[in-house]
């Protein structure tokens, strides 16, 4: 090549090169919420609403390899939002979506049925939420692989801002560990009948009240909440005033009491993030490193004492290794926070590494030391801990475990026994041998409030700090009124979906008698923010023991009185599966199946019985009652023998009374009421229902009264 034509090519190439450098890079602003994303499931048949910013007044266009397209202009601020018509159930697809100069393109996008999922802790219950809660857990997670189910789950993050790079994920084992249990079995009996690709998104927060799922407007017009409800529009004005008037309250706190104020680290679900969320959790600093010492004396703090409440039902409940045993009285102030244990542990065998195991796990958060050193840091309130104490750092004889727990909502502390074992011998600790120093309060599950009083001073100044402290904390507590509705289900509104599943009242215990109204008014809500009128599905809550003072079988009623007060909603019945010691039936199969049941029935055009019986009307003769009952099915049955009905009289004072299946309707009566007036059913907190149609599902407690 001669010189003129390398000095040519060499010309050539450096200006390309400069006008490659000189063209402008891509000014546009193109996004869509998270809830967009690779593998998401789109509903069939449906004009979906995509919805996202772009540059103002920029030109928008989505596609869907389907075959359909359509295009928008951005408003002034940049917001746009448009529907594009989907086909059958099928895929995979790809969506693009485009302006002038940005693309963004969605792959391995199925078609097929949508749905919401959404309440309190029952409904979040992932599949490997602990060890054997979940009923055949090892197995249902080896089998969860299934492409065409998919989930997406908001994480709970009340900055309204979904994590970034969350994303739809496909069922697998892997994955599907980290699903809601009930929203998952629910989906996969959808796939089972249907065929179709299947889509959850999962909106779920453990510990709510229906309140918190409402939006602002919404409780501004029911009679119960109209006055209580914050009168303001702006709703980040609402936060920054609230946030100044919190940062006034803990300059308020450390002066008056010597608090100080720390924010617990930011809840993530996001895999990529958790480790950094675990480091920061051990990294807190609540001014009480010293605690950990081998050396540190703690010779003034508190032993354990052990100590069993009557938590209801008849029985008493061991509470022991809870924070609740270590105060005299219940307090929501001193059971939650963070709590610090120590002990002695006698090793004889420094030759050989040894484990620390605690089955059921520690309620919340746990950095446990052995000997000044951490051997284990974990979240998650349930999980077993399996810690290696390295042999390293053992010392012949006396030793010290020391660990900082903090529980955050509820209660809180050991849920079961701390073993301490090597290859040959295993020790399990008494909590009487333990140590505990209360160190800091908790404020709605985003701050603690660190103190330096003995356990003396807390006890004397409790009711004082109580009644003084200054309230504050509201930006941060999910269960403020609206809180969840704008935070949890914004991120994901309009995003089309078939319909929802709920699973939530437990919360709403303590005030059952309000629950039909707020419930029903949610679900008017929802419907009139997505605006349309999409089948509601929800779980009647399990039997459980709760506290004698509690009456959630009058929360059950007002589940049960909602299908009469709105309309395209069944609910799941669980009388039969609920776990007497546990707050959360193990038995998420069921819940996902029932609820699934109801939608086949009602959305799918299955012809089947979708629900257990229903309370429908009695009529009282001299010495019983005639009980009649909808959805009986093939007809009534009753495993073992028909227990739980009770009887009254014009005085409404009920008796126990015996019942028989007689035709298809149930037959009860009690020696102890003549002419019997009234009849309910399963009206405790804890009991085993006994009523069924042939079909296996389970009927409804019921109060003829109410």
């Amino acid at each position: 090549m001669n010189k003129y034509k390398i000095f040519k090519n060499f010309s050539l190439i450096l200006l390309v090169t400069i006008s490659c450098n000189s063209i402008p890079e891509s000014t546009s602003i193109l996004s869509l919420p998270p809830v967009f994303s690779d593998q998401m499931v789109l509903q069939q048949n449906k004009n979906v609403t995509f919805w996202g910013k772009a540059s103002p007044n920029e030109k928008v266009k989505v596609t869907g390899s389907w075959g359909e397209s359509k295009s928008i202009n951005a408003n002034n601020k940049g917001e746009w939002e448009l529907s594009l018509l989907t086909t059958n159930a099928g895929g995979p697809f790809e969506v693009i979506v485009e302006t002038s100069n940005k693309t963004i393109s969605y792959k391995d996008v199925l078609i097929g049925e949508v749905w919401l999922s959404s309440g309190q802790s029952n409904m979040q219950w992932i599949l490997n939420q602990c060890k054997n809660c979940i009923d055949n857990q090892d197995e249902e997670i080896a089998n969860a692989n299934n492409n065409q189910i998919r989930m997406f789950s908001v994480p709970q993050d009340l900055s309204g801002e979904i994590i970034k790079n969350k994303k739809w994920l496909v069922a697998n084992p892997v994955n599907a560990e980290g699903f809601s249990a009930a929203a998952y079995f629910f989906a996969r009996k959808l796939h089972k009948e249907l065929k179709t690709p299947i889509g959850i998104v999962n909106t779920s927060w453990g510990g709510t009240r229906v309140e918190a799922w409402t939006s602002n407007d919404k409780l501004t017009k029911l009679e119960l909440t109209k006055n209580k409800v914050p009168k303001i529009q702006d709703y980040e004005a609402f936060e920054n005033k609230l946030k100044k008037l919190n940062d006034s309250i803990n300059k308020i706190n450390e002066e008056k009491f010597g608090f100080k104020t720390n924010d617990v680290p930011k809840w993530t679900e996001d895999e990529d993030l958790w480790e950094r969320f675990i480091e920061d959790w051990a990294n807190l600093d609540l001014e009480d490193s010293e605690y950990k010492n081998f050396d540190f004396d703690d010779s003034k703090w508190k032993y354990w004492r052990s100590k069993y409440q009557d938590y209801g039902g008849g029985e008493l409940y061991k509470s022991e290794g809870r924070f609740e045993s270590a105060f005299e009285e219940s307090n929501t102030l001193l059971s939650d926070g963070v709590i610090w244990f120590r002990t002695k542990v006698n090793i004889t065998d420094v030759n050989q590494d040894h484990f620390l195991i605690i089955n059921n796990g520690i309620d919340d958060a746990d950095q446990t030391y052995f000997n000044g050193e951490l051997i284990g840091n974990t979240f998650s309130w349930s999980r077993e801990r399996n810690y290696k104490i390295p042999k390293n750092i053992l010392k012949k004889g006396e030793n010290i475990l020391a660990t900082r727990i903090t529980d955050l909502r509820g209660g809180g502390g050991f849920n079961s026994h701390v073993i301490i074992k090597n290859n040959s011998l295993s020790d399990t600790l008494s909590f009487e041998n333990f140590r505990f120093k209360h160190h800091a309060f908790v404020a709605n599950s985003s701050s603690l409030i660190l103190h330096r009083l003995s356990h003396e001073e807390l006890m004397n100044k409790n009711e004082k700090i109580k009644n003084e402290m200054a309230v504050g904390y509201l930006i941060n507590d999910p269960n403020g009124y609206s809180v969840l509705f704008e935070k949890m289900l914004k991120p994901v509104m309009p995003y089309t979906i078939k319909g929802v599943i709920w699973y939530q009242g437990e919360s709403n215990v303590g005030n059952y008698d309000e629950y039909q109204e707020l419930f029903s008014g949610m679900i008017e809500d929802w419907r009139e923010n997505w605006e349309y009128d999409f089948p509601f599905y929800y779980a009647q809550i399990a039997p459980f023991i709760y506290t004698t003072n509690e009456n959630s079988q009058g929360l059950r009623d007002a589940q049960r009185k909602t299908l009469e007060s709105t309309t395209k909603t069944g609910m799941a019945i669980l009388m039969d599966i609920g776990e007497k010691d546990d707050i959360h039936p193990h038995n998420k199969q069921d819940v996902g199946k029932r609820l699934a049941l109801l939608a086949l029935d009602n959305d799918y055009n299955y012809d089947l019985v979708s629900s257990g019986p229903l309370y429908k009307s009695h009529k009282g003769y001299k010495n019983y009652i005639e009980v009649d009952f909808d959805n009986k099915g093939s007809g009534l049955y009753s495993k073992g023998e028909l227990k739980d009905f009770e009887v009254a009289g014009d005085n409404k004072v009920f008796y126990n009374a015996s019942a028989k299946i007689i035709g298809d309707i149930v037959r009860v009566s009690s020696k102890n009421v003549k002419n019997p007036k009234h009849v309910r059913y399963g009206w405790k907190n804890w009991t085993i229902g006994s009523l069924f149609n042939k079909e296996g599902l389970p009927a409804s407690s019921f109060n003829s009264i109410n």
